[in-house]
């Protein structure tokens, strides 16, 4: 029998794992024709088998239905469903098993999400599963269901998934200490625990010992339950003692906004992160300098930095941090202070530096005086940049110094306000085309929170600020060219232009509006089409770009260059975003 989990086609970054690991190196006795390829082609050729057909191959033999899972359960997610109970299930059998099983399916997750939302288990509903009623007999009401549930998890986590290599916490739920000691006993190598809350008394190594996580990244991002001043300190004792686990392993950390009336602090330990080359910290209350220097200390190589200056602490560090050697990729996220002449020496200390990201709104004074002068005088590696200023219109001067940067390859700008569904900055393409003409490299662009001008009809509201939300038609544009024929066909019934009495008029002028919308984003989706096949006749090596909301990847062919938009529908992108 084959479970169904949130079956997806594993992709190239989350490949299933070989079959040789997922029989356990038990000899293979099917005649299917697949078992004759290498092991590793195998891999790769099983990715690409249908999910329908992948349920059929289950049932020829053992060695298939091994394949089949090795593929269906490389990539699962977890909820309260039925399904995600039924799979707890299995693999608590399967740990009960006494001589265990040769084609276990916990031998196949190699990657897991967990996603639970509201609680909706009740113990009726884990009547049907015995073995997690046996964890249920033994707890407190009235979490019970829940609990048994997530003292489950803990089980699996710890005992049951041997191969799995990334683990994705997406549940607002208070994490125990049991759960988090199973995630940092589990086999994942790769972490992210986002939107749980955290307990102040949470007991997870063993202090008197030598902890040890080792794992090669982590994504922090969680609440804190703070019941008096005396827990304050405990949350810092808590920070310290996991990243000091991670520290000898950890490649890649990203610490987020800790939402916590507290300035964190290590005291008078430096800790050491001998391989870290990615830091992401967001909005982390520093209250000194000790948690900057052990992570930017003269013996780390941080490659990658993405920070934000939330207190005067950081930006202070920043500032006297001087040339950093290894450094590569620089993104400076927002800051609630006045620190911008803090960041300029950071800045202006390391030249070296190849992506440069300021999503800070900057005032254009700032841009042509402090940044663009340093960018252009001394970044003779910059290959990324992405700049934003705090004006509805870029200075034309602004854009001449960025067209004089022959080595991008990387651009990333904006303008105007920054948040919500207002959009105030009026690009001016014929502009941009001409300023910039000189980046022959150029691969990538992005405009984001770009409005456009539109001469609608003189009574309706066609100001650049709500572009997208009035969606708008130019006067001299039909809006039923942009419908399908059977969309016009239920437009000409809605507004009386046949026989339909099943249709209020409430119903008839919601649906005119609907269609409306549909066909005016056809409409801005082709004008943004045109405008970056403009864009790729320019630029010779241009392959993708996003303006008016929409990423769009460039196809070059002998018969011309078409663009294809990536999605369906328009997105609003937000730093931090990667330079594509």
């Amino acid at each position: 029998m084959t479970w169904t989990v949130q079956p997806t086609a594993p992709s190239r970054s989350l490949r299933p794992l070989t079959f040789d690991r997922a029989n356990r190196g038990r000899p293979v006795n099917s005649l299917f024709p697949l078992f004759r390829l290498p092991v590793e082609v195998l891999q790769d050729v099983a990715s690409y088998i249908p999910s329908l057909d992948l349920e059929t191959l289950a049932f020829l033999d053992r060695d298939c239905r091994q394949l089949a899972r090795s593929v269906q359960f490389s990539n699962v997610r977890l909820t309260y469903n039925d399904a995600s109970l039924g799979l707890v299930e299995t693999l608590l059998a399967e740990m009960q098993a006494r001589n265990g099983s040769v084609q276990a399916l916990g031998l196949c997750i190699r990657h897991l999400t967990i996603e639970l939302g509201t609680p909706s288990l009740t113990e009726a509903r884990l009547t049907r599963y015995p073995n997690l009623t046996d964890l249920h007999k033994w707890l407190p009401a009235p979490k019970r269901a829940q609990d048994a549930f997530l003292g489950a998890l803990a089980t699996i986590l710890s005992c049951s998934l041997p191969n799995l290599q990334s683990l994705n916490w997406q549940s607002r739920i208070v994490i125990s200490a049991e759960l988090m000691q199973s995630i940092t006993m589990s086999n994942a190598r790769h972490v992210s625990i986002n939107r749980a809350t955290f307990n102040s008394n949470l007991d997870v190594f063993d202090f008197y010992s030598s902890p040890s996580w080792p794992i090669e990244s982590l994504v922090l991002n969680v609440e804190w339950m703070i019941s008096n001043s005396e827990n304050i300190s405990s949350v810092t004792n808590i920070m310290t003692d996991m990243l000091r686990a991670a520290s000898p392993t950890l490649q890649s950390l990203s610490w987020k906004g800790m939402r916590l009336p507290l300035y964190l602090s290590f005291g008078r330990e430096t800790l050491n992160f001998p391989r870290l080359r990615a830091l992401h910290l967001e909005a982390v209350p520093m209250a000194d300098f000790s948690i900057l220097s052990s992570f930017l200390s003269s013996s780390n190589r941080i490659t990658s930095l993405e920070v934000s200056s939330s207190d005067r602490n950081t930006s202070d560090f920043l500032a006297h941090r001087g040339h950093l050697e290894a450094l590569e990729s620089f993104s400076w996220i927002h800051q609630h202070t006045a620190v911008d002449e803090d960041i300029i020496f950071f800045l202006e200390a390391n030249c070296q530096l190849r992506s440069l990201s300021i999503a800070q709104s900057l005032p254009p004074t700032t841009i042509d005086t402090r940044i663009l002068p340093v960018v252009k005088l001394s970044y003779l590696r910059l290959t990324s940049l992405h700049l934003v200023w705090d004006a509805i219109a870029v200075p034309e001067n602004s854009l001449f110094v960025i067209g004089s940067l022959h080595q991008l390859r990387r651009l990333w700008l904006s303008a105007g306000n920054q948040l919500g569904w207002c959009t105030n900055w009026k690009i001016e393409h014929d502009v941009m085309l001409h300023s910039l003409r000189s980046l022959a490299q150029l691969e990538s662009l992005t405009f984001s929170r770009d409005s456009y001008a539109v001469n609608g009809h003189p009574l309706l509201d066609s100001s650049i600020e709500k572009y997208y939300f009035n969606a708008v038609f130019p006067r001299n544009i039909n809006f039923q060219n942009y419908l399908t024929p059977d969309e016009r066909a239920l437009l000409e019934k809605a507004i009386g232009l046949a026989n339909y009495i099943d249709m209020s008029f409430e119903q008839a002028r919601s649906l005119q509006s609907r269609l409306m919308k549909a066909a005016w984003e056809r409409w801005h989706q082709q004008r943004m089409l045109k405008l970056a096949e403009l864009y790729a006749n320019a630029f010779a090596h241009l392959s993708w770009c996003y303006m008016g909301q929409y990423s769009m990847k460039l196809d070059r062919t002998d018969s011309g260059t078409y663009a294809i938009a990536e999605t369906p529908f328009r997105e609003n992108i937000r730093p931090p975003y990667p330079l594509h």
